[in-house]
């Protein structure tokens, strides 16, 4: 949602962890990765882990673990579905002054090719990472401190998209800074000329663009949408759309949230699923036939967004039917669901 960025510049986030293990194998066919963490009798026993299962949640694999919150929300395959890049924990990143400190960094896990690498100056503080179809690079958000008002309890940030050299390591800035206005990342379109994220801010009218990586220029696809994910043949989009009209307290709006499918340009957008709570993280089979998400209750004291234990990973096709819960644990909650892509992966339209 949009407000995740806000969050994670006001708040200060020290992710505990250690050193990751190598990523497993994972079998053939469709499967679906999902990130979650677990609880234990003391705080030691705390774990995060990637695992992936089968198109209905059969057959769930372990796929990469770390102890405390060493993996985090933003799993982002490459094209082959030989590699991901997601959120580390556990690593010292080389964030300081405006930019804060103690923030995850993006680790990348390239299947079959050892223990995953972190990359400390590649630090996340204003969302996750994105991780080009042919893997050469990623691109995140990140957020600066750019002014404290005096003797408020107010502050302004500007924002701006970095890019990762995969082969050399190398970080820079992709988009120029942006005041009181934010564009995060969510999605490559097949080719990787094109990157989808969301846009909100002071001055900003919330929703879903298009950023050309050539020219730079933005094509606004979506008002009042978040977490775009483009079809693996590029045709179509897929976005959220939060429908509550009151967040503050006492008496905050039961959440509503909805999911969409719209051709790659925005237009012919029609809603395919409307449910209480939040529906986040949309990812699409490699047959673009089916879409799977993530979905939360919403927390009881505020109606944010806080994924708790039990929640679910649900699928559907991408004409709306056929609602399926594919994975739940009551002793665990999901933070982030991804399509493995690639051929010979396709799970094609559910039956129902």
């Amino acid at each position: 949602m949009n407000c995740r960025v806000i969050v994670l510049v006001l708040a200060f986030l020290l992710w505990q962890g250690t050193a990751l293990p190598a990523a497993a194998a994972t079998p053939e066919g469709p499967r679906l990765a999902i990130s979650l963490w677990g609880d234990g009798p003391g705080p030691e026993d705390e774990f995060s882990e990637v695992i992936t299962t089968g198109p209905a949640g059969e057959d769930p694999q372990p796929l990469l673990r770390g102890s405390g919150g060493a993996i985090g929300e933003g799993l982002s395959w490459a094209g082959d579905g030989n590699g991901f890049a997601f959120s580390a924990g556990g690593v010292e990143s080389t964030a300081d002054g405006p930019f804060g400190t103690g923030w995850p960094v993006v680790g990348l896990v390239a299947l079959g090719r050892g223990a995953p690498q972190t990359y400390p100056s590649a630090f996340l503080n204003g969302g996750e990472p994105v991780l080009a179809p042919d893997g050469s690079f990623v691109v995140f958000q990140r957020v600066k401190l750019a002014k404290v008002l005096p003797g408020r309890e107010n502050y302004i940030f500007k924002s701006s998209i970095w890019k990762l050299g995969v082969g050399d390591g190398s970080v820079k800035r992709l988009t120029r800074w942006r005041l009181a206005a934010y564009f995060e990342p969510s999605s490559f379109s097949a080719d990787g000329s094109t990157l989808a994220a969301e846009s909100f801010g002071y001055g900003v009218v919330d929703g879903v663009i298009a950023i050309d990586l050539r020219s730079h220029r933005i094509a606004r696809l979506a008002r009042n949408a978040s977490e775009p994910a483009f079809s693996p043949d590029g045709s179509k989009l897929a976005f959220v759309r939060d429908r509550t009209r009151r967040f503050q307290l006492p008496k905050p709006d039961r959440p509503v949230t909805e999911l969409w499918v719209a051709r790659a340009d925005g237009s012919g957008a029609r809603r395919v699923l409307r449910r209480n709570g939040y529906i986040s993280f949309p990812s699409w089979d490699p047959s673009g036939s089916r879409l799977a998400f993530v979905r939360n209750p919403p927390a009881d004291a505020t109606g944010g967004l806080e994924p708790e234990a039990g929640n679910r990973a649900m699928a559907i096709n991408a004409d709306g039917t056929c609602l399926t819960r594919v994975f739940t644990d009551p002793a665990l909650t999901l933070y982030d669901v991804a399509w493995r892509p690639g051929p010979g992966r396709e799970a094609g339209p559910i039956s129902c």
